[in-house]
This record gives C-alpha cells, sequence and structure tokens, in this order.
C-alpha cells in the first residue's frame, strides 16, 4: 500500500542571531555578561581607591597616633613616678636627718655639759675633782663614718671623778642615758690610796655636735677653680682661640 500526498513544505534552519561586533569581538550573552562582571569590579576597584582607601589610611594614622599618645602617657607616668619617688627619698632624708640631730648634742647642751655632769656626779654622791674641755674640733678621720665627715665637730672633755665602784657605775649608766650623744672613752679606774672603797676614774667624754650653716661653709670650701693653662706640658703649644 502506498501513501501518497502533500505533506507540507520540509523544515528549513533558522538563521544564527544576530550580535554586535566591536574591534572583532562579538558580544554574545557570555562575553556580555563576562564584560560586565569585569567592569563591575572595576568600578568597585576604582570606588574602593577613591572612597575606602583613604579611609584605611586615616585609620591606619589614627592608630598610629593613639599608640603614640599612650607611649607619651605611660612614658608621663613613668616619669611622675620617678619624680614622686624622688620626693619621697627627699622627705625621708629629710626625716632621717632630723632623728639623726636630735642624737646629737647642741651648742646649748656643750654650755651647759658642766653642770649636767656635776648634777649627775652629785646625784650619785660622787664628786667631781676634774673638768677640762678641749676646743672643738671637725670629725674628718671618718671615725663616725665617711657620711659625717666635715659635718660634725666634737668636744673631748677630761674628767677625774671619784666615788665607790657602785657610784661609778651609775655615774656611767647617767652619761649613757643622756639623750645627748655622750661617748666615754680611755676609761682608768684606780683605788684610791688610804681611803678604803674609793676608786678614782680618769675618762674622756666625748660630745657630738651638728656643724652651724656657716660651720659647714668653712669646712666645705668650694674648690678653686685651676689657673689657665695649668696642666699643660712645656713645649707644647697652647690651643688656637686660647
Amino acid at each position: 500500500m502506498t501513501l501518497t500526498g502533500d505533506f507540507g513544505s520540509p523544515i528549513q534552519d533558522s538563521p544564527p542571531p544576530s550580535y554586535p561586533t566591536v574591534f572583532g569581538v562579538t558580544f554574545t550573552p557570555i562575553v556580555t555578561g563576562i564584560l560586565i562582571a569585569v567592569g563591575g569590579l572595576l568600578v568597585a576597584a576604582y570606588l574602593g581607591s577613591i572612597l575606602v582607601a583613604p579611609k584605611l589610611e586615616e585609620a591606619t594614622t589614627l592608630q598610629l597616633e593613639l599608640s603614640q599618645q599612650e607611649d607619651d602617657l605611660k612614658q608621663r607616668e613613668e616619669t611622675l613616678k620617678q619624680l614622686n619617688k624622688v620626693v619621697a627619698d627627699l622627705e625621708q632624708a629629710k626625716v632621717n636627718n632630723q632623728q639623726v640631730r636630735t642624737l646629737f648634742a647642741d651648742q646649748k647642751a656643750l654650755d651647759t655639759l658642766l653642770l649636767d655632769l656635776n648634777q649627775i656626779i652629785n646625784a650619785s654622791q660622787a664628786r667631781l675633782d676634774k673638768y677640762e674641755p678641749q676646743p672643738p674640733t671637725v670629725v674628718s678621720d671618718s671615725s663616725l663614718g665617711p657620711e659625717l665627715n666635715n659635718k660634725i665637730k666634737q668636744q673631748v672633755t677630761n674628767v677625774i671623778m671619784e666615788g665607790s665602784y657602785e657610784q661609778t657605775i651609775k655615774v656611767m649608766q647617767s652619761i649613757d642615758s643622756q639623750q645627748n650623744f655622750l661617748v666615754v672613752r680611755g676609761l682608768t679606774v684606780e683605788a684610791v690610796p688610804n681611803k678604803p672603797g674609793l676608786v678614782k676614774s680618769t675618762f674622756n667624754m666625748i660630745a657630738y655636735v651638728p656643724l652651724t650653716p656657716e660651720e659647714l661653709a668653712a669646712a666645705n670650701p668650694p674648690p678653686e677653680p685651676k689657673p689657665e693653662g695649668e696642666g699643660q706640658k712645656d713645649g707644647q703649644p697652647k690651643p688656637e682661640g686660647t
């Protein structure tokens, strides 16, 4: 059986779509999408360079300034601590100096030393036979420590007293209990001839007194300036301009 008839015209291929071409590049949808994406990235980078980058640079600068200010603040705090320590040390030194000075006698105590010693001996029922003070001298031999050289003067008084052994001990204890800084040195004790129970005591009593401002200046004069040209060897030319 044979079928015959007109089944319509044969199917024809549709022409390909037409895309614009620039500089030999056909802007297909894919190419166009890529170009749009790249353009977006470029625009974003450009906007970032003109908007974000300055802000980042400003933030970095502010961070550096903040760090510098923090360092300056720490340095000031450390300097303030050191200054406070210096002030505290000076105040403590003043207190220590005042406390040390209370250990020593003063000129008024020296002037009444004979009266005070005589009262001590009489209170012990002993007898003062000799009281011979020597002129005061400045301590400079480090006997009280090098830090007190040329700051303290001493007055040595030769003393001879007579009494019983118990009375002598009582006198020494009374001298030791005095607030003024008195030192007994060179103590010798010997029996008194023809007086049983009595002893003669010979000793040096030393009183230490801080120097007055005038005495300090005299004991610690400023160094004299060296004469011009001193220390230059003979035969050497003087430096130019001298």
